[in-house]
C-alpha cells in the first residue's frame, strides 16, 4: 500500500491560547492548528474546551459554536490550517435521556458498554457527519484532516474494565457464533480480574494508574487478599481470554465504523486520524487497543496519534505505539508531545488549581487519602526534569529530532496553556521547525540493529490487575531508549513481511506461548544468523494451552525462572533470558548484550540516541564529553543546533556542560 507523504508540524491546546498560536505562527513558522470540538467534560470533571457544546440535543446542533472556535484562530492567524478533532463522546443529556434502566451509558468511561448500541452509533454518526458537512462547506480549504476521538481521554479507551451491558452481551454472542464457539454469558468480574498463575506481589508500579494503590480504598484487596495472578492459560481461562479478545476487536471495529462513515462525508484529499495502539501496562490492557493491527487495516485511516512516553529529561522519548507496525500497514504516525513543562497553567477552574510540580517531586498517595487530600497531591509533570527554560529547550530538540529521524508528524500539545512561554523554548521550537522543513520527508535508510518484538496475541495471557504485566514491555522500551544504540519496535506478525537481516539483537517481550506457526516464523526470521535473542519470562504455556515451566528450557535452552541474565549458545544463535525484568533489566545490561551480539557502538556511553542513515541525535542530562562513532567516514558532518562542523570524520567528540541535545547531519 502506498503511504501518503502528507506530514504535519502543528500546535494543539484544549483552550483558545490565541496569543500563543499567533507566536507559533510568527516566531516558529507553524501554520497548522488542532482544534477540539467537544460536548463533554474531562477526567477532572471540567469542560474540555472554553466553547459551548455543538451537540445540544437530539438532532439539534449549534454550528455557530463550531464556527466561533475556528474563527478565533483565523483572527490571529489569517492563513491558519486545521486538524479538526471531533470528540464523539456522549453529551450528558444523551446519557441521561430515557436511560434510567441500563440502556444508556457514558461513552467516556464506558465506551465498550454502549458501542454496540445501534442507536448510539446512529445518533453519534449523524452528529459527526453534520459537523463535517458544515465544516467542509465553510472551511474546506483550510481543513487538512479530521481526528476522531471517543472513550477515555478521547483516545478510544474503554475504561469500564470490560463490564457487561445488554449491547455488549448481544455482540459477544454474535462474535462467539462467528468463531464457532458456544454462546455463553460474559465471564463475571471475579474471573475477569483474576489470573491463575504467578501470584507474586512484591512489585509496585508507582508510575501507573493510582500509584500502584488500590483505587477502591480496599475493596479489591478484600476480594483478592492474595493478589492478582499474573498469567492466564487457555486450559483454565479460555473463556476470559476469548471475551477480552472480543472486547478489543469490537473496539477496533467501532473506530473503523466511524472512520468509514466519516470518509463518506469528506473529500478524498482530507485525511482521517485517531488515537490508537497503546495499552501495555497495569489497568490498561482491557482498555480496547490490543487489536490495533485490525484497525490499521482500515482503508479509511491515514494516520494514528499517540503520546510520547519516557520523555523525562535524560530519558529517551518514544511513541506509546508499536512504531514499526504503523508504516508496515501503510499508515503514518503523528506524535503528540505533551511533556508538561513546569510553567503550565495549573488553574483549571475557579475551584481547581493543581499543585506546583516543582514543589512536588513525590506525587505518591495511598489508599487512605480522601478526595480533598488527593487533590493536594495530584499534579502533572513532577520530577520529569522539564523545570527550567534551558532544560525544556533541550527536551524539545530531542523530541523534535526523534520525530524527524522517524519520519513522523507531530504536534506540540499546550493542554491548558502556559507550556511555551520562554525565549529559550521558542528558539528551540523555531530551530526544530527549520530542520523539519529541510529534512522531513527526505529519504533515509534505517540503521537500527536492535529489534523489540511485542505480541498483542500473547498479551491476552496477562492479567493487567497484576502490576508486573507491563514490565515485559515498558521496561525494555525505557531502558533501550538509554543504551546509546538505536532500536526499533514491531509486532510479532510484522516479522512475516520484514527483512530481518540487519538485526543482531532481538528482544521478545511476550513470548509466553509459541504455537507451531509462530515458532516456525521465529526460526525462519530470528533464530539464526548468530543473533542474540533475549526472552522475557519465556514460553511457559505449551502448545496444548497448559502451564508448563519445562517448555521454557525446551525452547530457550535455559530453565524457567533462572536468576540473573543467563546465556546459552544454541544452533546458530545465542539465547539470553530474563525472568523478572523489574529486577534484572537496565540500560547497561541491554547495551552489553547488544554490543556482544555485534551491534555498532554509536555512542561511547549509555545515553538516549536516535539515528538513520542521514541523521544522528544524542541527548544527555549530564556535564560530560561524548564520542559518537559512525559506521563510516563522512565528508562533512554538521551539528544542526550549533553549526559545528567536522570534515572527513568517522568519529565526533561532543562536549556537554549540562543537559544537551545534539543532532548530527551526515553528508558523504
Amino acid at each position: 500500500m502506498q503511504v501518503k507523504k502528507k506530514q504535519y508540524f502543528a500546535y494543539r491546546s484544549f483552550w483558545p491560547e490565541l496569543e500563543t498560536m499567533k507566536k507559533f505562527r510568527e516566531t516558529v513558522g507553524v501554520d497548522t492548528f488542532n482544534v477540539m470540538i467537544s460536548n463533554t467534560v474531562n477526567s477532572l470533571g471540567f469542560p474540555y474546551t472554553k466553547y459551548p457544546p455543538v451537540w445540544k440535543w437530539n438532532g439539534v446542533y449549534d454550528l455557530d459554536a463550531f464556527d466561533k472556535q475556528l474563527d478565533d484562530v483565523i483572527r490571529v492567524v489569517p492563513d491558519a490550517k486545521f486538524l479538526c478533532m471531533l470528540d464523539l463522546n456522549t453529551p450528558p443529556w444523551w446519557t441521561r435521556y430515557l436511560g434510567a434502566f441500563g440502556v444508556r451509558y457514558d461513552s467516556y468511561y464506558e465506551l465498550g458498554k454502549i458501542s454496540a448500541s445501534e442507536l448510539w452509533r446512529k445518533d453519534t454518526a449523524e452528529y459527526m457527519r453534520t459537523v463535517m458537512k458544515h465544516a467542509q462547506e465553510c472551511y474546506g480549504d483550510r481543513i487538512e484532516a479530521y481526528v476522531l476521538g471517543c472513550g477515555g481521554a478521547t483516545e478510544w479507551h474503554d475504561r469500564s474494565r470490560s463490564e457487561e451491558s445488554v449491547y455488549r452481551l448481544a455482540a459477544f454472542r454474535k462474535w462467539q457464533k462467528a468463531h464457532n464457539l458456544p454462546q455463553t454469558d460474559i465471564p463475571g468480574r471475579f474471573r475477569r480480574d483474576s489470573g491463575s498463575y504467578d501470584f507474586c506481589t512484591d512489585y509496585k508500579d508507582v508510575n501507573t494508574y493510582y500509584n500502584g494503590n488500590d483505587p477502591t480504598g480496599g475493596a479489591y484487596t478484600e476480594v483478592f487478599p492474595n493478589g492478582f495472578g499474573l498469567f492466564r492459560s487457555p486450559e483454565k481461562d479460555r473463556d476470559v481470554m476469548d471475551y477480552f479478545r472480543f472486547c478489543n476487536e469490537f473496539n477496533a471495529e467501532t473506530v473503523s465504523f466511524f472512520l468509514k462513515r466519516a470518509r463518506e462525508a469528506i473529500p478524498p484529499e482530507v485525511e482521517l486520524g485517531c488515537f490508537f495502539g497503546y495499552c501495555f501496562s497495569a489497568w490498561t490492557m482491557t482498555a480496547g487497543h490490543l487489536a490495533y493491527e485490525k484497525l490499521l487495516e482500515s482503508p479509511n485511516l491515514d494516520f494514528v496519534i499517540a503520546p510520547v512516553i519516557n520523555y523525562s529529561i535524560g530519558d529517551g522519548s518514544v511513541s506509546a505505539t508499536v512504531h514499526e507496525t504503523v508504516p508496515l500497514h501503510g499508515k503514518r504516525m503523528l506524535q503528540e508531545f505533551d511533556q508538561k513543562l513546569w510553567c503550565y497553567n495549573r488553574k483549571l477552574s475557579d475551584c481547581c488549581t493543581l499543585p506546583d510540580p516543582n514543589q512536588m517531586q513525590d506525587i505518591s498517595w495511598n489508599k487512605d487519602n480522601g478526595g480533598a487530600e488527593l487533590s493536594k497531591k495530584f499534579t502533572f509533570g513532577a520530577g520529569n526534569g522539564w523545570n527550567t527554560p534551558e532544560r525544556s529547550a533541550e527536551g524539545i530538540k530531542r523530541d523534535g529530532a526523534m520525530a524527524i529521524i522517524n519520519g513522523d508528524s507531530l504536534w506540540w500539545f499546550d493542554m491548558w496553556g502556559g507550556f511555551y512561554q520562554h525565549r529559550e523554548v521558542f528558539d528551540a521550537l523555531k530551530r526544530v521547525k527549520e530542520i523539519w522543513d529541510s529534512e522531513a520527508g527526505v529519504g533515509a535508510d534505517p540503521v537500527a540493529e536492535i529489534l523489540l518484538v511485542m505480541d498483542p496475541e500473547n498479551i491476552y495471557l496477562l492479567n493487567d490487575m497484576n502490576e508486573r504485566c507491563g514490565t515485559f514491555h515498558t521496561l525494555p522500551v525505557h531502558f533501550l531508549g538509554k543504551t546509546g544504540l538505536p532500536y526499533e519496535a514491531c509486532s510479532f506478525r510484522d516479522l512475516e513481511k520484514m527483512d530481518t537481516a540487519r538485526y543482531k539483537f532481538v528482544i521478545l517481550s511476550h513470548p509466553f506461548r509459541l504455537l507451531p506457526e509462530k515458532y516456525d516464523l521465529l526460526q525462519k526470521k530470528i533464530l539464526n544468523s548468530n543473533r542474540t535473542i533475549l526472552w522475557m519470562y519465556g514460553p511457559v504455556i505449551d502448545n496444548s494451552g497448559k502451564w508448563n515451566e519445562s517448555n521454557v528450557e525446551k525452547i530457550c535452552g535455559i530453565p524457567f525462572a533462572a536468576p540473573g541474565v543467563p546465556q546459552k549458545r544454541m544452533a546458530g544463535w545465542t539465547s539470553a533470558y530474563i525472568y523478572r525484568p523489574d529486577r534484572e533489566l537496565n540500560e547497561n545490561i541491554l547495551r552489553e548484550l547488544a554490543l556482544q551480539a555485534g551491534c555498532h557502538e554509536w555512542c561511547d556511553r549509555a545515553r538516549p540516541l536516535y539515528a538513520n542513515s542521514r541523521l544522528v541525535c544524542v541527548h544527555t542530562d549530564k556535564g560530560e564529553r561524548l564520542t559518537v562513532r559512525l559506521r563510516k567516514k563522512y565528508a562533512r558532518i554538521e551539528e544542526l543546533f550549533s553549526g559545528m562542523e567536522w570534515t572527513n570524520a568517522r568519529e565526533v567528540k561532543l562536549s556537554s556542560p549540562d543537559v544537551k541535545t545534539f543532532l548530527l547531519k551526515l553528508e558523504e
